[in-house]
């Protein structure tokens, strides 16, 4: 019969260290569901950043200067594919568009449905120089320049296959990765489409390190729901998410109307803003769902009013 290998008072120390943090961020993650704006706030989003890279030593990754996503996927001894920095910040909190890695990554391409651009194609696509773009749109709303590069660390890009459709992904158990389409010009209305993308798989990174913490949806449930942004009924989680990313981009839209004097601009986010209230309006009960955890709830709850 094997023994039980004791805790050492290290080990010890280390447990109770990581229960009072992972106790100290429930907290805050309450107080932020009471009140959940700006939605992008920077205070909760730094921590569970922390709390996540802490979680990341094992995978030999101690701070996001050694994160990539094939790191990440295929183990820290995989170099890092080339990348090009796209934000305007230190190298501790900068922003890659990485190219994409065929040979260690085609399999979960593959299963993803992610279609990415070679490298001589974000070359080619001036990928580097719209992506700069549209990130920068962010400095137009306070703090959302300092959350989108505190918790995006690489963007790889895909193919667009239809220049009127953004495509954008980001994987639960991908913690700092997303991955979003690029349109064919340079306008200002295209900036913003693909910053929306940004924001919209940020903001799905940011629920999931949350969801970590604290649960928001009740385990084991097949039940489903309908979601205006599919069409067609997901499970709690699913929908939940849906909420949080599109009342996360009607409220950045409403920040940014009052910043632009063309009629087109404006003209542009005042219907996106139309077409996000009428989805979330067929939400309007959502909160009284019984797959939410009562902390789901209350967070539904605070999110479904439209102003």
């Amino acid at each position: 019969m094997q023994s039980r290998k004791s805790m050492t008072f290290p080990d010890i120390q280390s447990f109770i260290h990581l229960k009072k943090v992972r106790m100290d961020l429930k907290e805050i993650i309450r107080n932020f569901i009471e009140q959940p704006y700006p939605i992008w706030e920077c205070e909760l989003t730094e921590k569970l950043v922390k709390n996540k890279l802490d979680k990341l030593k094992t995978y030999g990754i101690s701070n996001l200067n050694e994160y990539s996503t094939v790191r990440f996927l295929n183990g820290y001894d995989s170099l890092i594919e080339k990348r090009f920095s796209i934000s305007n910040n230190s190298e501790n909190d900068t922003i890659y568009l990485e190219a994409p890695s065929f040979d260690k990554l085609q399999t979960f391409y593959d299963k993803h449905g992610l279609n990415p651009c070679s490298e001589q194609e974000l070359e080619s696509n001036d990928v580097i120089v719209k992506l700069k773009d549209a990130i920068s749109i962010y400095e137009l709303v306070k703090q959302g320049y300092s959350f989108i590069t505190s918790l995006v660390r690489s963007i790889q890009a895909l193919k667009q296959e239809d220049p009127e459709i953004d495509s954008s992904y980001s994987h639960p158990r991908v913690p700092f990765s997303i991955f979003v389409s690029v349109c064919e010009d340079n306008s200002m209305i295209s900036r913003l489409r693909v910053a929306e993308s940004i924001l919209h798989e940020a903001m799905h990174l940011k629920l999931t390190l949350i969801e970590e913490i604290l649960p928001l949806v009740k385990h084991n449930s097949g039940n489903l729901y309908f979601s205006p942004w599919r069409d067609e009924k997901r499970h709690a989680r699913g929908v939940l998410h849906g909420l949080f990313v599109f009342k996360t981009i009607f409220k950045f839209y409403s920040e940014l109307e009052s910043t632009f004097d063309s009629n087109i601009t404006s003209k542009y986010l005042m219907n996106r803003k139309a077409q996000i209230t009428k989805e979330l309006e067929e939400l309007k009960d959502f909160s009284s769902c019984p797959d939410l955890t009562l902390d789901g709830a209350i967070l539904s709850k605070n999110l479904l009013p439209l102003n």
